[in-house]
């Protein structure tokens, strides 16, 4: 009995420590994405006249995304439902990465050549989503030169 009390306790304390941190990454996430709207919102303003907005809405389809890759309340579902490919699951990697140090080191390995695979494919992307919006834009024309002053 005790021991299963103990077994209990460790996971409901691992279980608020969890969401803990899924706040914080939602706050972040939430602190960085703010002024980032702003500025796409700004952006697409600016560039009404020659193309549909589409900053402001790749920043929120972006918010959205991670929301659902943090989804702090998932601690609430039942243990046997499928996990989600999210926080949890990378919670549950770097866990035992910590607990079994031969079986972490390879883990870590593993885990670090994805997370350079994935930086990787995201630098990519971003710049041929770049490339491709510098196509759509209209040349920029050239300054006139200045007029002579009238007299």
């Amino acid at each position: 009995m005790e021991a299963e009390h103990k077994r209990t306790a460790t996971d409901l304390i691992k279980s608020v420590a969890i969401l803990q941190v899924k706040v914080l990454l939602g706050a972040a996430r939430d602190l960085a994405l703010g002024p980032t709207a702003i500025a796409a919102a700004l952006v697409d303003l600016v560039l009404m006249k020659q193309q549909q907005p589409q900053f402001y809405r790749s920043v929120l389809r972006f918010g959205e995304k991670s929301d659902r890759w943090i989804d702090v309340w998932s601690g609430g579902r039942h243990p046997e439902e499928d996990p989600h490919e999210n926080v949890d699951a990378l919670i549950a990697r770097v866990e035992d990465v910590v607990r079994d140090p031969e079986r972490g080191a390879r883990q870590a390995r593993v885990l670090r050549r994805w997370a350079d695979r994935q930086v990787k494919r995201a630098a990519r992307r971003a710049a041929a989503e770049v490339a491709a919006r510098k196509a759509a834009l209209p040349p920029a024309q050239p300054p006139s030169p200045p007029q002579p002053p009238r007299q």
